[in-house]
């Protein structure tokens, strides 16, 4: 097939364009990497403009490493990954199992039964997706301060009441997509359980779950990883260090690590090894759930 210069010269200006996205996309995570693995030599030795490969930034940020270098200022801002990284765990974890049981019920009711106001509330569903999340934290963090006063888990710098505005959240856009899924689903299969004699509870459970394993398998996992790196809640509720998260965590060594340096320098090396340690949960959550988003996406069973 013959062809012309005109397209060649699209294609090769499409392909330039396609690295050089790419190039822009991927400039952080190398640039990360690279923070993270190197390290320049000290001051009092030769100088040099390259730097060396080392681990010390990786082993010092999981607290394997000696702490008693002239670069002692920085651990003024000690970094806590541990905590962190079980702090963020532990709430993505209960924020998306209690996300995840009332997005699967409500979603079920929005796609197969009929009620009073079911088109109204849809459209209140469909209308909250554009509305920006965060500018609710000064909301959230009002209502959990008043919360707080009754039932202290809840309230503000606890976990129970980050979970609780996470779960909120991640609901809303759940249920959105449950509800798609599930009216996808072959209505034959469930007409046919009725027919049987089953509820709409054991219909739900025992035929339309089953059938949308994958999409659930697939929300679980990237509820989960959103969750656990969520920024604006975090910080417009959280407070003590011992609570914080890893975006928040993260951001707190920051500042407290450029104040210990005069404010001139910030352990940008030690945050680079944390921020990649912290990144590593979710490209395997990401890799994991591959082979569940090409389910996923290619529908539900087709009747």
């Amino acid at each position: 097939m013959v062809v012309g210069r005109e397209v060649r010269w699209r294609k090769r200006a499409a392909h330039v364009l396609i690295w050089l996205t790419l190039a822009l996309i991927l400039y952080p995570f190398a640039n990360m990497v690279w923070q993270a693995l190197t390290a320049y030599t000290r001051a009092d030795q030769a100088a040099t403009w390259w730097p060396r490969f080392t681990a010390d930034h990786l082993i010092l940020v999981l607290g394997l490493g000696d702490t008693t270098d002239a670069s002692t200022w920085r651990l003024a801002a000690r970094v806590d990954f541990w905590l962190w990284m079980w702090n963020s765990v532990k709430v993505a974890a209960i924020t998306t199992a209690l996300a995840t049981s009332l997005a699967l019920s409500t979603a079920y009711a929005f796609a197969r039964l009929r009620f009073g106001g079911r088109a109204s509330l849809d459209n209140l569903l469909y209308m909250s997706h554009f509305f920006p999340g965060m500018l609710l934290a000064v909301a959230y963090w009002s209502i959990f301060n008043r919360i707080g006063n009754t039932f202290p888990l809840i309230g503000t710098d606890t976990h129970g009441g980050l979970v609780l505005a996470l779960a909120g959240q991640a609901t809303l856009g759940m249920v959105w997509a449950f509800k798609g899924y599930f009216e996808q689903l072959p209505l034959e299969i469930e007409e046919a359980a009725r027919i049987d004699g089953a509820t709409d509870w054991q219909t739900f459970r025992m035929i339309a779950l089953p059938l949308a394993r994958p999409m659930i398998v697939v929300m679980v996992l990237l509820t989960a990883t959103q969750t656990m790196y969520e920024p604006v809640l975090s910080r417009a509720l959280l407070n003590a260090s011992d609570n914080a998260t890893l975006p928040l965590g993260l951001t707190r060594f920051t500042v407290e690590a450029g104040s210990a340096g005069g404010g001139t320098s910030v352990a940008l090396h030690e945050f680079a090894a944390a921020a990649l340690l912290a990144s590593l949960p979710g490209v395997l959550v990401f890799l994991f759930a591959q082979r569940w988003m090409d389910h996923s996406l290619s529908g539900a069973v087709k009747g």
